[in-house]
């Protein structure tokens, strides 16, 4: 429980992080300029580092964020593919039955990570959910290639 706690309260704080960053980094260049017998070049050179910062702990902050809302739906797409090549198809078509309800939390966090590679990973979600979803349940071959091509771009924004 305080673990689930801990991860609630560290994503809900993640844009306040990067807030406080963002206002730290102001201040920085604030008080650069601030100083007597600043050269114009040495306050350029301020305010890029300000923007240099400030965009490093949004990437930061944003990959933790990804990170927590990707390694659920990671672990259920892993698992789905660990039964199916057991040949263990009810096995896996259960493990993924907790698929919707993460990657509904997840799609809008990875839409901004992916950016122009969106369209890649909701090809992916369209075809694992249609490839599990349907009436009958999926072979070997179809559950594997599309696992595989989900898990593949999934896993690709974590690194």
């Amino acid at each position: 429980m305080t673990a689930s706690w801990m991860t609630t309260l560290r994503t809900r704080l993640a844009p306040l992080r990067r807030l406080a960053m963002v206002g730290l980094a102001l201040v920085l260049m604030m008080n650069l300029a601030a100083c007597s017998g600043i050269i114009s070049s040495d306050a350029k050179d301020a305010a890029r580092t300000v923007v240099k910062v400030a965009k490093t702990a949004a990437e930061v902050t944003g990959n933790e964020q990804l990170k927590n809302v990707l390694t659920p739906v990671l672990n259920v797409l892993n698992t789905a593919e660990k039964e199916v090549k057991a040949d263990n198809i009810p096995a896996a078509t259960n493990a993924f039955a907790k698929f919707k309800g993460l990657w509904d939390t997840a799609a809008p966090v990875v839409k901004l990570a992916a950016g122009d590679n969106y369209g890649l990973i909701n090809t992916g979600v369209n075809l694992v959910v249609k490839t599990f979803g349907g009436e009958t349940a999926p072979t070997k071959d179809n559950a594997l290639t599309a696992l595989g091509g989900l898990i593949g771009p999934l896993k690709a924004l974590l690194s």
